[in-house]
C-alpha cells in the first residue's frame, strides 16, 4: 500500500512528537540544572569562603532535595565548624540518597569521634571497610585501629595495623602504630621487633630510639637500654623523658651516681615534674644523701607527686 504525501507528513509529525516526549523525559529538570549550578559554586568556595559555600550548597539542596553531594559537602562544612549533630544529619541524608557514597562513612566516623562517640565512630569505619575491603590507601584501617586502641580493644587495633601494613609494607608509621599497640599490651618481645622494623625504615629519628630504650628497660636489658637512650640523645639532647628513663636504667643497675646525673638533666629541662624529684630523692637516699633525699621528696609533694610521701614521713622526721 502506497502512502500519499499528507499521510507521510502525519506519520513524521507523530514520530517527531514521540521523540520529543522521550527526550524531555531524559533531560534534567530545571530544578536539577539549578541545583548543579549552585552546587558547583558552593564546591569551589569550600576553601575560600565557608559561609558562601554553605549558602550555595543549601541552595543546591533546595533546588534538588536528592543531591547527595551537596549534603556531603555541607556536612563537611558543618563538621569543620564543629556543628557535629548537623553534620551527622547531612551525612545521613547523603547516604540515604546515594547508598554507594562510601566515603561519607569515613567523615561520619570522624564526626562521631569528635563527639566522643568512639563506638559509633568505629561502627562507621566498619561499614566503610565492609564496602571497601581492599582500600589500597590503608588509611581507614589505621584510623579504625587507632580508635580501637583508644577504646581499649588492643587486639582489634593490632589486627587493623596488620592489615594496613599488608597493604603498605613500607610505611614506617604503620609499624609504629602496631608497635604502640604491642607495647601497651605488655608484649615487649614483639614490640622490640616492631620498633626495629621502624628503625630500619627511618634510622634518624631520635624518638624511635627512645621507644626502643623503653622496651629494653621493660625487658630488663638495662645496659642495652642505656646505650639506646644515649643514641636517642645524640640525635636530640633536649629530651627530658630520655634522661629520666636513662636514670631509671642506671638505678636498676644500682649505679646511683649516674642515675642522679640523669635525673639532674631531666629536672633542668622540665623542672615541674614531681616524679623526677621523687626518683632523684630515692637515688640520693640509696647513695647515702638522706638530707638531699628528703628535700627532693618534700619538693615532689609540693608539685603534687605523693608516691614517696609515707616514706618521707618515716625517714625524714
Amino acid at each position: 500500500m502506497r502512502l500519499n504525501i499528507e499521510e507521510v507528513r502525519k506519520i513524521i509529525s507523530v514520530v517527531g512528537l514521540v521523540l520529543m516526549i522521550l527526550c524531555i523525559g531524559v533531560l534534567p529538570s530545571k530544578g536539577q540544572n539549578s541545583s548543579k549550578k549552585s552546587f558547583h559554586k558552593g564546591f569551589h568556595l569550600l576553601t575560600i569562603d565557608r559561609d558562601e559555600a554553605m549558602h550555595y550548597l543549601t541552595e543546591a539542596i533546595e533546588y534538588d532535595s536528592t543531591n547527595a553531594e551537596a549534603y556531603y559537602y555541607r556536612g563537611l562544612l558543618q563538621y569543620k565548624q564543629e556543628n557535629f549533630p548537623e553534620a551527622i544529619k547531612d551525612f545521613e541524608l547523603a547516604l540515604f540518597h546515594n547508598p554507594d557514597f562510601h566515603l561519607v562513612h569515613l567523615y561520619k566516623g570522624f564526626t562521631f569521634r569528635s563527639m566522643d562517640s568512639v563506638e559509633m565512630a568505629i561502627n562507621e569505619f566498619d561499614k566503610y571497610l565492609k564496602k571497601n575491603p581492599k582500600d589500597s590507601s590503608a588509611y581507614a584501617y589505621i584510623l579504625r585501629g587507632k580508635w580501637r586502641m583508644q577504646s581499649g580493644d588492643l587486639t582489634g587495633a593490632e589486627e587493623d595495623f596488620d592489615l594496613a601494613i599488608a597493604l603498605k609494607p613500607l610505611e614506617e608509621k604503620y609499624y609504629y602504630y602496631r608497635f604502640i599497640t604491642l607495647y601497651d599490651k605488655g608484649n615487649y618481645k614483639m614490640a622490640l621487633k616492631e620498633i626495629e622494623k621502624v628503625l630500619d625504615l627511618n634510622p634518624d629519628f631520635y624518638g624511635y630510639y627512645y621507644y626502643k630504650g623503653n622496651v629494653l628497660l621493660n625487658l630488663g636489658q638495662y645496659k642495652n637500654a642505656i646505650d639506646i637512650y644515649n643514641i636517642s640523645l645524640s640525635y636530640n639532647d633536649y629530651n627530658a623523658d630520655a634522661y629520666f628513663q636513662r636514670g631509671q636504667a642506671f638505678e636498676k643497675l644500682n649505679d646511683y651516681a649516674e642515675a642522679i646525673e640523669s635525673y639532674n638533666m631531666a629536672i633542668m629541662m622540665s623542672p615541674n615534674e614531681g616524679v623526677y624529684y621523687s626518683k632523684r630523692g630515692n637515688n640520693k637516699f640509696s647513695h647515702g644523701d638522706k638530707s638531699g633525699a628528703c628535700e627532693d621528696w618534700e619538693y615532689a609533694n609540693t608539685l603534687g607527686y605523693y608516691e614517696d610521701y609515707e616514706k618521707m614521713k618515716v625517714l625524714c622526721n
